[in-house]
């Protein structure tokens, strides 16, 4: 995606992103496994989803309130079947964290063996990452927001800049 989104196309994109998250959940929980099939999803403007490579991809950037931070991703797994997910931050000059599977944000020695597996919900082909209500007030912007994933020969993962609105 090219261009800055404004502040109101932000909003209505999280909001729809998180609505599009809560629903996807909930009809895992309701079909009874993550394993069952959901709809095709594509990213907005219908441009098909992105894909994480073991070199790494360059997902599009976003802009957040660091007070209450909404952010969600999904990605075309491409057949791929994780074994775990994880979701890693780089802020600017701090030390870099890594998100557990309870949201809590934790010090990472930024070795591939110590990531913590986040148990992100995956169906369909497609594998949803989610930051909700996260406080980054104290983090150092712009962040390098890292999702990745695992399988027998490796870790896929994507990076996205965070950037704040103050």
């Amino acid at each position: 995606m090219t261009g800055s989104r404004t502040c109101s196309s932000l909003r209505m994109t999280q909001t729809l992103r998180r609505r599009a998250v809560i629903a996807f959940l909930l009809s895992v929980l309701m079909s009874g496994g993550a394993s069952r099939c959901a709809a095709a999803q594509t990213a907005s403007g219908g441009s098909p989803l992105s894909r994480l490579s073991y070199a790494g991809t360059e997902l599009a950037p976003v802009t957040v309130d660091p007070a209450h931070v909404d952010i969600g991703v999904t990605v075309d797994l491409a057949g791929d079947r994780p074994m775990a997910s994880y979701m890693a931050a780089r802020p600017r000059g701090l030390p870099a964290l890594q998100r557990t599977p309870t949201g809590v944000w934790a010090a990472w020695d930024q070795q591939t063996q110590s990531l913590i597996d986040n148990r992100f919900a995956w169906s369909g082909g497609h594998l949803v990452f989610a930051v909700n209500g996260a406080n980054f007030r104290a983090q150092s912007f712009p962040i390098a927001l890292e999702i990745a994933y695992r399988t027998p020969a490796g870790v896929k993962f994507g990076v996205l800049t965070v950037t704040s609105k103050r």
